[in-house]
């Protein structure tokens, strides 16, 4: 399925869910979250240690969670739209680069979530989707939990975070292309839109002469910020009559950054429905 038309489709089933109970569990780790039980100590000490070490390597946050069921949290959801609107409530990787996984197991609905960042394009679904049959269905069929989650989580590793890192891709995907150039655009625009009022204002009359010959130049004087709007001083003045005209405009206050439980450990990092998705 194209990977715009998955996203719409997850928003629509999100926004279409019941709202009233979606109380997703806090993190209590930024690598493992075991509340279902399946992991012994060492078990988890041995999967946090190697996330947090391919964190370190590669930038890649991988984090793993279990549950006893889902329907506690946000019933109504489906699996897909669970694990997508957990992600981003969690904030799991890079707010920049959105590189975040989530390997999600829910016992009770026998399901398994690899849940991928919008960093990463719809060709690495189909490594997640060999991971999710060669490792972790073959050991949750057989109630070898931790066993699928370790293998598992060490492929996600070594074939989905080390490879994005160095910048490799398991096949061509021309929607990142895509998206490129939409962003380029925009920036593009956004750079040029000083340039545009300043044509624009000289292609008005001065009120004074009546005459073409208007410039305008703005100046920053309080930055805007996360919490307050900025303030900036925008002087136009005519080149035939000398004519000048001053005013103080207000800025609008920067864009807040994602959210995501940073004191935990996470980047702020967001998914837009990619990774794969079973039932054992």
């Amino acid at each position: 399925m194209p990977r715009l038309l998955r996203l719409l489709l997850t928003l629509v089933a999100f926004w279409a869910a019941p709202v009233a109970a979606q109380d997703f569990p806090a993190p209590e780790d930024p690598y493992v979250n075991d509340l279902a039980q399946v992991l012994t100590p060492e078990a988890e000490r041995n999967l946090r240690d190697r996330l947090r070490v391919a964190r370190n390597e590669t930038g890649v946050h991988v984090t793993l969670l279990t549950l006893q069921s889902r329907a506690p949290y946000a019933p109504g959801l489906t699996l897909e739209t669970f694990a997508t609107a957990l992600f981003n409530d969690w904030g799991i990787g890079d707010a920049e680069r959105d590189d975040g996984i989530l390997l999600m197991l829910s016992l009770q609905e026998r399901e398994v979530r690899i849940e991928l960042g919008r960093g990463f394009g719809s060709q690495w679904d189909s490594v997640t989707d060999a991971i999710m049959q060669k490792s972790l269905l073959p050991a949750f069929r057989e109630g070898e939990y931790a066993r699928g989650l370790e293998d598992g989580a060490a492929r996600l590793v070594d074939e989905v975070a080390r490879p994005f890192a160095t910048g490799a891709a398991p096949g061509r995907d021309l929607q990142p292309f895509l998206f490129a150039g939409l962003f380029a655009l925009i920036a593009g625009a956004m750079a040029s839109r000083r340039h545009i009022r300043g044509i624009a204002t000289r292609l008005q009359r001065c009120p004074s002469c009546g005459r073409r010959a208007l410039d305008m130049q703005q100046v920053t004087e309080v930055p805007a910020t996360r919490v307050s709007a900025g303030q900036a001083r925008r002087t136009t003045r005519c080149a035939a009559c000398g004519h000048e005209d001053m005013r103080i405009i207000s800025l609008p206050r920067r864009r807040a950054p994602r959210r995501g439980h940073a004191g935990g450990g996470f980047g702020g990092g967001a998914s837009g429905g990619g990774g794969s998705s079973s039932r054992f």
